[in-house]
């Protein structure tokens, strides 16, 4: 199979661009307002032939004395590097004593920031299709959508994965909706389900689950993919996600009718395994190729129903230290600066244009009279009211109070360094560059140096609100890591059920994936990069089937 195009390979997602801003924003606000009431599950069902169960029990797929292999890897399809680096090592035919799988399972989220039909093409499709070029037996793949495919209301995700003529990467595809069932064998069975952008179950997909339940004996084991970890998320927000919990305990007890072995999620994007006394699992493993996420947040040892953390990778001690890099924001998010250097420049330009010299021959006069302006003037108070209220709705809180509090110092302290950087070039201008205050040279050269030193100080500021949220109060989990853009600590899940029906378990994990690459004598890309590790085992893990 031809190689594909590979066209200027994709960088980490720089989340606080402000064009990815404006896109997520408005995605997301159309897939929660048209996607729930138009919900795409329902037409797949209406609009696909049945879909019954997937058979790899051994009936012609491999011998009945064999073991069977899967490999399973989640949020990939963000940079070239970590999501085509994963996708090399899934493809090697043997890996540390393991077996390439015979199925691959994509757990969700497989396109960032927002998917259409180029960023599946150009995220995922073109570095998977790479990585199996060379390879002769290729997996079947299977998916379930995150919240990032729900964006378009699942069209592109369904394109991709559920219309088996077309497949993906060169690899077979069999689902023909955005849930699946897989029989595996020694009575092992494979379930992944959709749950929208939410918490939700529609009504085919209940009654999907509840025929295949019946095709399963009342000793079968089941490894169930779900989008989100809903056992950590019910403690981290018990308020806003008992629902959630309450749908995975629902599915378990009233449509699968059986406890559920090993349970596995991608949406965080590190590894942690969760184990109780009887040896059924709940593993987390989002590594496939978005930002890393912070492994120690939320810090929750010990789960319901007595499940203890197992391993956490990568380690609390490196996870806690990488929150310092956000002392680099304004270097890590260049773009970043565009609306920190607009946001400083008007504000001190309204403030500016009503104030005379003698009000602002220091910074205490400065930041007094600009106040007191605010309060005098409405033009001026409603836009510092439009700023203080945008950045406390950013704050990650669920409590009005820290909302109030935290958001709202945030807020001053990027007003104060707006206005602060305003009177310094102020005194540049007149004091140093000898220009006339007020004069319309005087004017725009000082706004100018407030616009291009705000993009760097605004940055500088939210870095170090995100440290302190993170360093104090465990909030900004999520921007305070996808703001440093790491594409390194990446991992993967391979799973084999042995002759005795023994499910093993191995995460492999690149410490750091490689930054450059070269073309071998075929056109595949190979590794070029001396400081790049090759992947290792950070866990291991076995299930005793049911008896």
């Amino acid at each position: 199979m031809p190689l594909p195009v590979r066209r200027k390979p994709a960088r980490m997602t720089g989340w606080f661009d402000p064009g990815v801003l404006a896109q997520s924003a408005s995605m997301l606000a159309t897939a929660n307002i048209f996607g729930r009431h138009s919900d795409t599950r329902l037409i797949e069902a209406l609009g696909s032939q049945p879909q019954d169960s997937f058979d790899y029990s051994g009936e012609g797929t491999l011998e009945p004395a064999s073991d069977f292999w899967l490999d399973y890897v989640a949020d990939l399809g963000d940079g070239w590097n970590p999501t085509y680096a994963i996708a090399d090592a899934i493809s090697r035919e043997s890996l540390h004593d393991t077996q390439a799988g015979r199925v691959l399972v994509m757990g969700g989220d497989q396109v960032y920031p927002y998917p259409s039909r180029d960023a599946y093409a150009r995220r995922t499709e073109s570095p998977y299709t790479a990585a199996f070029s060379q390879r002769d037996t290729k997996p079947d793949v299977f998916a379930i959508p995150g919240n990032h495919d729900w964006l378009d209301s699942l069209i592109a995700f369904s394109r991709l994965f559920c219309h088996p003529d077309r497949g993906f990467a060169g690899c077979r595809t069999r689902q023909t909706r955005s849930y699946f069932s897989v029989k595996l064998p020694r009575d092992w069975w494979l379930v992944g389900i959709d749950l929208q952008l939410g918490a939700d179950l529609d009504e085919p997909q209940v009654q999907y689950f509840r025929r295949m339940s019946q095709q399963m004996s009342a000793q079968a084991n089941v490894i169930l993919c779900v989008p989100e970890p809903q056992w950590i998320y019910e403690l981290a927000y018990p308020k806003y996600e008992a629902y959630a919990a309450r749908t995975l305990e629902f599915f378990e007890r009233d449509v699968l009718q059986r406890p559920v072995r090993v349970k596995i999620s991608g949406d965080l994007h590190f590894y942690k395994r969760h184990a109780d006394a009887s040896g059924a699992q709940q593993i987390i493993c989002g590594g496939g190729g978005a930002f890393l996420a912070a492994s120690h947040i939320p810090a929750l040892a010990q789960l319901r129903n007595g499940f203890v953390e197992q391993v956490a990778y990568p380690s609390t001690k490196i996870s806690k230290a990488l929150v310092w890099g956000n002392l680099l924001f304004p270097w890590l998010n260049p773009k970043a600066g565009w609306l920190f250097a607009v946001v400083y420049g008007l504000s001190a330009w309204i403030a500016s244009s009503r104030l005379n010299f003698a009000d602002i021959d220091t910074l205490r006069h400065a930041l007094h009279n600009a106040l007191t302006l605010a309060v005098r003037d409405p033009f001026l108070g409603l836009w510092l009211l439009f700023v203080v209220s945008s950045i406390m709705f950013f704050t990650d809180t669920h409590s009005r109070v820290y909302r109030v509090i935290g958001g709202g110092l945030h807020a001053i302290a990027h007003l104060l360094a707006a206005l602060s950087l305003a009177w310094l070039s102020m005194l540049l201008t007149v004091n140093v560059l000898g220009m006339h205050y007020g004069n319309p040279v005087q004017l725009v050269a000082a706004g100018l140096l407030t616009f291009l030193s705000g993009g760097v100080v605004g940055g500088f500021v939210l870095g170090l609100y995100l440290i302190i949220s993170m360093s104090v109060f465990s909030r900004h989990a999520n921007e305070a890591y996808s703001a440093l853009r790491i594409q390194d600590f990446k991992q993967w899940l391979r799973l084999r059920i042995d002759r005795e029906g023994v499910l093993t378990g191995w995460c492999f994990a690149i410490d750091r994936v490689p930054r450059r690459w070269r073309d071998d004598a075929s056109g595949r890309p190979q590794a070029d990069d001396a400081h790049a590790t090759q992947p290792r085992v950070v866990d291991q893990f076995s299930v005793r089937p049911r008896s």
